[in-house]
């Protein structure tokens, strides 16, 4: 009996962010619990405020800056807590698309007895 080349893939990562998909009706304005950072998203632009103090070893740093960014509707921004808002620089994933993915794999190679295997 002849068995088909096992087939793999990376293991997902299945933490889950909360995040939106930006659409040209929302907005929102945001704030981090500690208040560093402020956004607003209006007319697909996301507005990041920052304010930020710190001191190490006697040097004190203070961050003000302003980055607005013109977003294509369907980009996906994910919550920190810490930044707010980022449009993360990976791909990322509904679950519902996952598993659809994963159907789809499984049509591709549905007489590979790795991938599908047979009963009995």
């Amino acid at each position: 009996m002849q068995k088909n080349n096992e087939l793999f893939i990376v293991r997902p990562n299945l933490k889950q962010y909360y995040g939106r998909t930006i659409n040209k009706e929302m907005t929102f304005d945001e704030s981090t619990e500690d208040g560093r950072v402020h956004q607003t998203l209006e007319n697909l632009v996301l507005t990041t405020v920052i304010h930020d103090e710190q001191e190490f070893n006697g040097i004190k740093s203070i961050e003000d800056s302003k980055m607005v960014q013109e977003l294509p509707e369907g980009t996906i921004l994910i919550w920190n807590e810490r930044d707010g808002y980022i449009i993360p620089n990976v791909a990322v994933y509904k679950m519902k698309d996952l598993e659809e993915e994963m159907n789809d794999i499984k049509r591709i190679y549905k007489d590979n007895t790795d991938m599908n295997p047979k009963e009995g």
